[in-house]
Parts: structure tokens; C-alpha cells; sequence
């Protein structure tokens, strides 16, 4: 718990230092009264040293989440499997990472190093391109367990991370570029597929009508559990899809369940305001609606609602345009108070649970030798 209490502190700071230079980067002269030029280059040395914390102690972590060893030992396998996964296409993204990686090392620390820093980075630099907050942003992609869930789910974290990355085609309408990212992020999960229906559901255009369906669907969800755990069985060639683990019958913690509905009620509340939005804030206020209803549509599921990991990196960027629909003095106010409630919330559920271990300190030999 320290460790990740320590790191979010780091890299608040430097994230808030990035802050006053992308401030700076525009402000006006109070002299001549001309905007700055718009150079990002400070701005974005901090976001990198901010991404280099994050991925650094993410990627030297040791036994920290449940999927560790599988990948830490199995990276060997991973190589020996590389030719077989490609030509069947069974998600060979993450063995192309570990061939290329066997030209250099045999140790599987690289591997997850490498498997960490490409999320992270991937999360972190996106949300900067995206923002003028970037402070705000960073910290909630962390209270939102974006960056500790990746601990876990390596593979569908990393394609996630894909999809994040690409998440702009679909505002652009660039239907084949945006199915290229999508086939690359299934590479690495194939359940990235189920992002492709949402570049015709979510757009510019928020009415009425596509909520109702939302919630619609979400509703329609509940009741079709051996449906759903089907269709994961034919994404993975598993006969049961999951269906009869332990982890499958989990519910899911109430309070991620507010977490993706807290945006979702500030929306209606800023709408009774009567404050109206452009197309690309309706835009990002569609992944959350989706992401809501996958919430509570899954909650009896743990397995099923890791399905909205594929929506969580949006909740920082839509909270964001959100609360800048207030009144500047209140802004601040309203901002210290999400962080503040987000950061209880992933303190309970996550930070608190979590003993850190360092790859530093690995009692095994220190390198994977391959069979």
C-alpha cells in the first residue's frame, strides 16, 4: 500500500508541475497581450516523467496481482508458442512482444516490464493529448484502478490500451482505420471485438432515445448471463466460457458500481441546469453511459464485468468536461471533492489489499531459461 500511495503522490506533483507549463504554453503576455506560442515540449517532458514513474513501478513489480506468474514464468512458453498463435491467430499479440523480446533476454522481468510500461504509456500519453487538465486526469486514471487493474489482466489491459489509443477514430468517423486498432487490440484479447458495435452507438449525437437504449440493453443484459458466457466460450474456444469458475460467480464491490454511476448523475443534474453540450463532449458522456450499464448489467459476474475495463479510461476525460460545465469558482471546489471521494474508494478496494513485492528482491534465479 505504501509503495502505490508514495507513487500516486510522485506523480501528483509532477503531473501538476506539467500543469503551470501547459498554462504557460498559452498564456498571454501581460504587455503586448498576445498568447503564448503553444510549445508543449516542457509540458510534455513532465507527462513523461509522470509515465515513467507509473510504469516503472509497475512494470518491477513481483507477485503483485494474480496474473503475474502466469506471465513471468510463462514467457518462454510464449515464445515457443509464437509461430502456432500467429498462424492460427490466437491472440499472438502478446507472443510477438516476448519474440522480439528473446532476442535480447531470457529473463521474464522484461517481459513484464515491457508488457507494463507499453500500457501505462499508452493510458497516460493519450489522456495528455486530450486535456488541459492533466493533473485531474492522471489521478483519476489511477483512483479508477486503470493503472493498478493492469497488474492483473495483462493482456486485456494492454488491449484496452489499444483501443483508448484509437478511441479518436471513432469521433472522426474513420470506420477502417478504426477497425485496424481494433483487430490489433484483439490481438492481445479477443474480447477488444466488442468495441467494434460502439463506433456506430457512440457519437456525436446524444438523445434521449440512444440513452433509453443504453439502459435498455443493460436491462436486457441481466437476463441473458448463459448467453453472454456463450458467446465468451466461442471468442475463446472454451466450452463453458468461464462459466463455471469461482471468479465467474464473484459479485462485483457496490462501491465500483458508484463509481460508474457518480458521472452518470452529475450529467442529469448539469441537464436540469440546462447546460447543453457540444458533439465531443457527447461523445466521451457515451462511453460512460456504456460503461454504467455494463456496471450494473455484471455485477453478479466478476469474470462478465471485466468487460467495462474497455470504458474505465474514459471516466477521467468525461468527469473533466463535466465539471467545466460549472461556474470557475466552483470548479475547484467540485474537482478536489471527486478526487477526494475517488481516492477513498480506491484506497479501500484496491490500494489497501495490495502487499508490494520488487523484482529487485525475487527469491527464484534470476533468469527464465527456456525447456
Amino acid at each position: 500500500m505504501q509503495v502505490m500511495i508514495l507513487t500516486t503522490i510522485a506523480v501528483g506533483l509532477f503531473a501538476f508541475i506539467a500543469n503551470r507549463q501547459y498554462n504557460y504554453a498559452f498564456a498571454k503576455n501581460p504587455v503586448t497581450g498576445k498568447s503564448g506560442t503553444g510549445n508543449l515540449t516542457s509540458y510534455y517532458l513532465f507527462v513523461f516523467i509522470c509515465i515513467a514513474i507509473l510504469a516503472s513501478v509497475a512494470g518491477l513489480r513481483y507477485y503483485v496481482g494474480t496474473d503475474f506468474g502466469g506471465y513471468y514464468w510463462g514467457y518462454p512458453q510464449y515464445i515457443s508458442e509464437f509461430q502456432d498463435r500467429l498462424s492460427n491467430w490466437d491472440e499472438p499479440g502478446i507472443s510477438i512482444i516476448a519474440k522480439i523480446l528473446s532476442c535480447f533476454t531470457e529473463d521474464g522481468a522484461y517481459f513484464t516490464f515491457t508488457t507494463a510500461a507499453l500500457t501505462v504509456f499508452l493510458f497516460v500519453f493519450t489522456l495528455s493529448k486530450h486535456t488541459d487538465d492533466f493533473f485531474f486526469v492522471v489521478m483519476l486514471y489511477i483512483f479508477t484502478s486503470c493503472w493498478s487493474g493492469c497488474f492483473n489482466g495483462v493482456r486485456q489491459y494492454l488491449a484496452a490500451a489499444v483501443l483508448f489509443a484509437g478511441h479518436r477514430l471513432i469521433y472522426e468517423r474513420k470506420f477502417i482505420k478504426y477497425c485496424i486498432v481494433v483487430f490489433l487490440a484483439s490481438s492481445f484479447h479477443i474480447t477488444a471485438l466488442i468495441m467494434l458495435p460502439m463506433f456506430f452507438l457512440i457519437t456525436k449525437n446524444l438523445d434521449i432515445k440512444k440513452i433509453v437504449f443504453i439502459m435498455v440493453c443493460g436491462i436486457v443484459l441481466i437476463f441473458s448471463y448463459d448467453l453472454l458466457f456463450n458467446l465468451v466460450g466461442i471468442l475463446k474456444d472454451n466450452e463453458t466460457g468461464g462459466a463455471d469458475t469461482e471468479y465467474a460467480q464473484n459479485l462485483i464491490h457496490p462501491l465500483r458500481i458508484a463509481i460508474s454511476l457518480a458521472p452518470i448523475l452529475l450529467y442529469f443534474f448539469l441537464l436540469l441546469q440546462k447546460r447543453t453540450f457540444s458533439g465531443e463532449e457527447n461523445f466521451y458522456m457515451g462511453f460512460i453511459f456504456v460503461r454504467a450499464a455494463i456496471t450494473i448489467a455484471t455485477a453478479n459476474s466478476a469474470y462478465l464485468n471485466r468487460a467495462g475495463l474497455y470504458f474505465s479510461p474514459f471516466i477521467p476525460l468525461s468527469l473533466l468536461f463535466l465539471i467545466n460545465k460549472f461556474d470557475k469558482n466552483q470548479q475547484l471546489i467540485i474537482k478536489t471533492v471527486t478526487l477526494v471521494l475517488y481516492a477513498i474508494v480506491w484506497l479501500y478496494i484496491d490500494a489497501s489489499q495490495t502487499e508490494w513485492h520488487w523484482m529487485f528482491n525475487r527469491p527464484e534465479a534470476y533468469y527464465n531459461k527456456y525447456a
